[in-house]
């Protein structure tokens, strides 16, 4: 089922009591305004944010009005890297509300296009999340670069890890230490992420070939290795089960 394992995915209103869970934490804000609480941090929230809460970390929400959330919770040790909460703010088109919405309403479908929504979902977060140091910055940029041009054939990692000023082995270490994944497996998963987007949402007007080459495959029997690497089924097993 992908990478994001074990995950639930609920909504929920109303207050919420301190404790602590086992696994990371997002809530995203859909309705109302609220207080959210832990330790060391307090967050104002409202329709537009998001939060992430490590495993460990107790924390508790006071409402102000109306609340109103969804609850997505699971395994994302390989994606993120944080010792305490963070808060994110959506960007202007709402598409961090929208790719929640998307899992939510499809909670109970085919599980793995349910698990490459949730790990679409996490990458999203974690262009937006804020790095300190110089190092963390230039992984940021990376990041950025891939989630935004993963459909060009040409696009270079080699590349990307030169330009960043730091010694190619050394910014390849701190990407995989930060983000849970070597550049490639990163760009790999957000790939095949796409794709199963585009087999379940577009499957009669797009065959196969068409929906690799837009996922920046030019090459469809390498694409469907791929595929099969992170999904356990080839592509075209996937779009017959959808």
């Amino acid at each position: 089922m992908g990478d994001v394992m074990n995950f639930k995915i609920c909504a929920g209103a109303g207050k919420v009591r301190e404790h602590k869970d086992k696994q990371y934490e997002i809530v995203v804000y859909t309705k109302g305004k609220g207080i959210y609480h832990t330790e060391e941090k307090e967050f104002d929230v409202c329709c537009g944010k998001i939060t992430i809460v490590p495993p460990g970390v107790i924390h508790s929400m006071q409402v102000c009005s109306g609340i109103e959330r969804i609850y997505i919770q699971g395994e994302f040790n390989q994606i993120f890297n944080l010792n305490s909460a963070v808060l994110i703010s959506d960007n202007p088109r709402n598409e961090g509300l929208l790719l929640a919405k998307m899992i939510y309403d499809n909670r109970y479908e085919n599980p793995e296009y349910v698990s490459a929504l949730v790990g679409a979902f996490a990458h999203f977060l974690l262009q937006s999340i804020r790095f300190d140091d110089e190092v963390g910055l230039a992984v940021k940029e990376i990041v950025n670069k891939i989630t935004t041009e993963f459909y060009d054939s040409n696009l270079n990692i080699n590349q990307l890890l030169n330009n960043s000023g730091y010694a190619e082995d050394y910014i390849r270490s701190q990407f995989k230490k930060i983000t849970g994944r070597t550049p490639v497996e990163f760009l790999t998963k957000i790939r095949i992420s796409h794709a199963c987007y585009l087999i379940d949402t577009y499957k009669s007007n797009l065959t196969l070939s068409e929906i690799s080459e837009k996922c920046g495959y030019t090459d469809y029997i390498y694409f469907s290795r791929r595929f099969k690497q992170i999904m356990g089924v080839s592509p075209r097993t996937y779009m017959n089960e959808q």
